[in-house]
Protein backbone atom coordinates (compact mmCIF):
# COMPACT_ATOMS: atom_id res chain seq x y z
CA UNK A 1 0.00 0.00 0.00
CA UNK A 2 1.47 3.39 -1.21
CA UNK A 3 2.20 5.28 1.68
CA UNK A 4 0.25 7.97 2.82
CA UNK A 5 1.61 11.50 2.66
CA UNK A 6 0.94 13.64 5.75
CA UNK A 7 -1.12 16.57 4.55
CA UNK A 8 0.77 19.68 6.02
CA UNK A 9 -0.93 21.83 8.82
CA UNK A 10 -1.41 25.33 7.42
CA UNK A 11 0.08 28.05 9.77
CA UNK A 12 -3.10 30.33 10.59
CA UNK A 13 -1.66 33.92 10.32
CA UNK A 14 -0.80 35.98 13.39
CA UNK A 15 -2.76 38.53 14.48
CA UNK A 16 -1.21 41.94 13.98
CA UNK A 17 -2.36 43.88 16.77
CA UNK A 18 -2.79 48.12 15.15
CA UNK A 19 -0.54 50.67 15.72
CA UNK A 20 -3.50 52.63 17.66
CA UNK A 21 -4.24 49.47 20.30
CA UNK A 22 -2.01 50.64 23.31
CA UNK A 23 -2.94 54.32 22.27
CA UNK A 24 -6.94 53.77 22.65
CA UNK A 25 -5.76 51.37 26.40
CA UNK A 26 -3.86 53.87 27.42
CA UNK A 27 -7.12 56.42 26.68
CA UNK A 28 -9.88 54.05 28.51
CA UNK A 29 -7.51 54.06 31.64
CA UNK A 30 -6.90 57.35 31.74
CA UNK A 31 -11.09 58.03 31.41
CA UNK A 32 -11.88 56.16 34.82
CA UNK A 33 -9.40 58.72 36.67
CA UNK A 34 -9.19 61.80 34.25
CA UNK A 35 -9.75 64.52 37.10
CA UNK A 36 -7.85 62.65 39.89
CA UNK A 37 -4.64 64.11 40.94
CA UNK A 38 -3.28 59.94 40.21
CA UNK A 39 -4.06 60.79 36.43
CA UNK A 40 -1.59 63.82 35.99
CA UNK A 41 1.19 61.64 34.61
CA UNK A 42 -1.12 59.42 32.50
CA UNK A 43 -2.53 62.51 31.13
CA UNK A 44 0.47 63.70 30.18
CA UNK A 45 1.33 60.74 28.47
CA UNK A 46 -2.08 60.64 26.47
CA UNK A 47 -1.69 63.51 25.20
CA UNK A 48 2.06 62.81 24.08
CA UNK A 49 1.01 59.66 22.28
CA UNK A 50 -2.22 60.74 20.78
CA UNK A 51 -0.28 64.00 19.17
CA UNK A 52 2.21 62.06 17.77
CA UNK A 53 -0.61 59.81 16.28
CA UNK A 54 -2.47 62.53 14.81
CA UNK A 55 0.42 64.07 13.30
CA UNK A 56 1.02 60.67 11.30
CA UNK A 57 -2.42 60.75 9.81
CA UNK A 58 -3.48 64.22 9.58
CA UNK A 59 -3.01 65.80 6.15
CA UNK A 60 -0.54 68.24 5.78
CA UNK A 61 0.49 71.11 3.63
CA UNK A 62 -1.63 73.65 1.92
CA UNK A 63 -3.24 71.64 -0.29
CA UNK A 64 -4.55 69.80 2.34
CA UNK A 65 -6.49 72.47 4.33
CA UNK A 66 -9.92 71.50 2.74
CA UNK A 67 -9.28 67.56 2.62
CA UNK A 68 -10.21 64.75 5.25
CA UNK A 69 -9.13 61.39 5.71
CA UNK A 70 -10.72 58.21 7.14
CA UNK A 71 -8.44 57.40 9.13
CA UNK A 72 -8.17 60.99 10.84
CA UNK A 73 -11.64 61.11 11.16
CA UNK A 74 -11.72 57.68 12.92
CA UNK A 75 -9.25 58.50 15.28
CA UNK A 76 -10.96 61.60 16.40
CA UNK A 77 -14.70 60.11 16.80
CA UNK A 78 -12.88 57.21 18.93
CA UNK A 79 -10.96 59.13 21.04
CA UNK A 80 -14.06 61.01 22.36
CA UNK A 81 -15.89 57.75 22.64
CA UNK A 82 -13.65 56.19 24.48
CA UNK A 83 -12.81 58.99 26.83
CA UNK A 84 -15.97 61.21 27.07
CA UNK A 85 -14.11 63.99 28.86
CA UNK A 86 -13.01 65.06 26.19
CA UNK A 87 -15.96 66.81 24.95
CA UNK A 88 -15.25 69.55 27.64
CA UNK A 89 -12.17 70.58 25.98
CA UNK A 90 -10.02 70.06 28.83
CA UNK A 91 -6.39 71.72 28.86
CA UNK A 92 -3.93 69.81 26.51
CA UNK A 93 -6.97 68.22 24.63
CA UNK A 94 -8.55 71.30 23.26
CA UNK A 95 -7.31 69.87 19.34
CA UNK A 96 -9.61 67.23 19.45
CA UNK A 97 -12.96 68.66 19.22
CA UNK A 98 -11.27 71.44 16.96
CA UNK A 99 -10.06 68.96 14.45
CA UNK A 100 -13.34 67.47 14.54
CA UNK A 101 -14.98 70.58 14.20
CA UNK A 102 -12.40 71.32 11.09
CA UNK A 103 -13.97 67.91 9.65
CA UNK A 104 -17.69 68.64 10.17
CA UNK A 105 -18.04 71.79 8.77
CA UNK A 106 -16.21 70.51 5.41
CA UNK A 107 -19.22 68.07 5.15
CA UNK A 108 -21.80 70.86 3.67
CA UNK A 109 -18.77 71.39 0.62
CA UNK A 110 -18.45 68.61 -0.94
CA UNK A 111 -20.08 65.01 -1.32
CA UNK A 112 -17.08 63.12 -0.60
CA UNK A 113 -16.41 65.15 3.09
CA UNK A 114 -19.64 63.93 3.94
CA UNK A 115 -18.97 59.93 2.31
CA UNK A 116 -15.76 60.29 4.12
CA UNK A 117 -17.42 60.81 7.67
CA UNK A 118 -19.66 57.68 6.93
CA UNK A 119 -17.04 55.64 6.69
CA UNK A 120 -15.22 56.43 9.28
CA UNK A 121 -18.35 56.18 11.67
CA UNK A 122 -18.71 52.63 9.89
CA UNK A 123 -14.95 51.82 11.00
CA UNK A 124 -15.23 53.04 14.42
CA UNK A 125 -18.59 50.82 15.17
CA UNK A 126 -16.66 47.97 13.70
CA UNK A 127 -13.51 48.18 16.12
CA UNK A 128 -15.75 49.44 19.54
CA UNK A 129 -19.42 47.70 19.26
CA UNK A 130 -18.88 44.15 18.95
CA UNK A 131 -20.43 41.18 20.56
CA UNK A 132 -23.48 42.40 22.64
CA UNK A 133 -23.94 46.43 24.08
CA UNK A 134 -22.41 46.44 27.46
CA UNK A 135 -22.54 49.27 30.24
CA UNK A 136 -19.46 50.09 32.17
CA UNK A 137 -21.16 52.06 34.33
CA UNK A 138 -23.55 49.32 35.28
CA UNK A 139 -20.11 47.21 35.66
CA UNK A 140 -18.56 50.06 38.10
CA UNK A 141 -22.59 49.93 40.04
CA UNK A 142 -22.07 46.36 40.72
CA UNK A 143 -18.18 46.51 41.76
CA UNK A 144 -18.78 49.31 44.51
CA UNK A 145 -22.19 47.66 45.74
CA UNK A 146 -20.26 44.30 46.07
CA UNK A 147 -17.16 46.21 47.93
CA UNK A 148 -19.48 47.72 50.06
CA UNK A 149 -21.06 45.09 51.31
CA UNK A 150 -18.06 43.09 52.29
CA UNK A 151 -16.09 46.21 53.38
CA UNK A 152 -17.97 48.68 55.03
CA UNK A 153 -17.17 51.96 55.92
CA UNK A 154 -15.58 52.42 59.53
CA UNK A 155 -18.10 55.01 60.54
CA UNK A 156 -20.53 51.89 60.34
CA UNK A 157 -18.88 49.29 61.37
CA UNK A 158 -20.87 48.41 64.34
CA UNK A 159 -24.39 49.01 62.61
CA UNK A 160 -24.03 46.80 59.22
CA UNK A 161 -22.84 43.71 59.60
CA UNK A 162 -20.13 42.36 56.53
CA UNK A 163 -21.23 40.31 54.35
CA UNK A 164 -19.29 36.95 52.44
CA UNK A 165 -18.55 37.71 49.01
CA UNK A 166 -21.45 35.28 47.52
CA UNK A 167 -23.87 36.84 50.31
CA UNK A 168 -22.53 40.75 48.96
CA UNK A 169 -23.32 39.76 45.17
CA UNK A 170 -26.53 37.93 46.00
CA UNK A 171 -27.62 41.58 47.78
CA UNK A 172 -26.14 43.73 45.02
CA UNK A 173 -28.32 41.24 42.50
CA UNK A 174 -31.24 42.38 44.64
CA UNK A 175 -30.63 45.86 45.02
CA UNK A 176 -30.55 46.34 41.08
CA UNK A 177 -33.50 44.38 40.83
CA UNK A 178 -35.39 46.87 42.98
CA UNK A 179 -33.71 50.14 41.19
CA UNK A 180 -33.90 49.07 37.71
CA UNK A 181 -36.79 46.65 37.85
CA UNK A 182 -35.04 43.62 36.05
CA UNK A 183 -33.10 41.21 38.53
CA UNK A 184 -29.99 40.03 36.83
CA UNK A 185 -28.10 36.30 37.49
CA UNK A 186 -25.76 36.40 40.41
CA UNK A 187 -23.07 35.09 37.35
CA UNK A 188 -23.64 38.34 35.63
CA UNK A 189 -22.77 40.63 38.61
CA UNK A 190 -20.24 38.33 39.82
CA UNK A 191 -18.65 39.13 36.22
CA UNK A 192 -18.60 42.43 36.44
CA UNK A 193 -16.62 42.67 39.86
CA UNK A 194 -14.12 40.49 38.35
CA UNK A 195 -13.98 42.82 35.18
CA UNK A 196 -13.93 45.95 37.19
CA UNK A 197 -11.10 44.20 39.41
CA UNK A 198 -8.81 43.35 36.56
CA UNK A 199 -9.39 47.08 35.15
CA UNK A 200 -8.54 48.26 38.40
CA UNK A 201 -5.52 46.05 38.53
CA UNK A 202 -3.80 47.42 35.25
CA UNK A 203 -4.50 50.58 36.06
CA UNK A 204 -2.63 50.59 39.24
CA UNK A 205 0.18 48.90 37.34
CA UNK A 206 1.06 51.78 35.11
CA UNK A 207 0.84 54.17 38.12
CA UNK A 208 3.51 54.34 41.22
CA UNK A 209 2.61 52.14 44.62
CA UNK A 210 1.64 55.17 46.34
CA UNK A 211 -0.82 56.29 43.85
CA UNK A 212 -3.01 53.14 43.70
CA UNK A 213 -6.34 53.19 42.66
CA UNK A 214 -9.47 51.13 44.41
CA UNK A 215 -10.69 49.71 47.62
CA UNK A 216 -7.37 49.30 49.76
CA UNK A 217 -6.18 45.59 50.54
CA UNK A 218 -7.95 43.75 53.12
CA UNK A 219 -6.31 43.93 56.60
CA UNK A 220 -6.70 40.31 58.30
CA UNK A 221 -7.89 41.50 61.95
CA UNK A 222 -5.76 40.15 64.29
CA UNK A 223 -7.08 37.62 66.59
CA UNK A 224 -7.23 38.15 70.53
CA UNK A 225 -4.65 35.42 72.62
CA UNK A 226 -7.17 32.93 73.90
CA UNK A 227 -7.02 32.89 77.60
CA UNK A 228 -4.95 30.32 79.07
CA UNK A 229 -7.74 28.04 81.17
CA UNK A 230 -6.70 27.88 84.40
CA UNK A 231 -7.16 23.99 85.62
CA UNK A 232 -7.83 22.99 88.43
CA UNK A 233 -5.24 21.48 90.54
CA UNK A 234 -7.02 17.83 92.00
CA UNK A 235 -6.34 17.21 95.46
CA UNK A 236 -3.21 14.30 95.79
CA UNK A 237 -4.80 11.07 96.58
CA UNK A 238 -2.38 8.07 97.38
CA UNK A 239 -1.69 5.38 94.85
CA UNK A 240 -3.23 1.67 95.15
CA UNK A 241 0.39 0.58 95.58
CA UNK A 242 0.84 3.47 98.47
CA UNK A 243 -2.60 2.35 100.28
CA UNK A 244 -1.35 -1.48 99.95
CA UNK A 245 1.63 -0.98 101.61
CA UNK A 246 0.22 1.28 104.69
CA UNK A 247 -2.10 -1.26 105.62
CA UNK A 248 0.92 -3.72 105.67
Amino acid sequence: MASKKARSKKKRPKKVRPLDAELFELADKVALIFDRPEAVPLRARLFEEAGAYRDRIRPRGPADQWATTTKWTAFLLRMILTCPRILSRPTEFEWVMDDLEHILTRRKWEARFERDFWDAVTRVKKVMWTGHAHDKALDYFRFTTVQGLMHPPVQLKDIVATSSKSEAVERAADMEGKLLGTRPHERVVYRSFEKVEQELKELNALLPPESSIGPPPTKKRASKPKELSKKTKKPMTQSKHQKRASRK
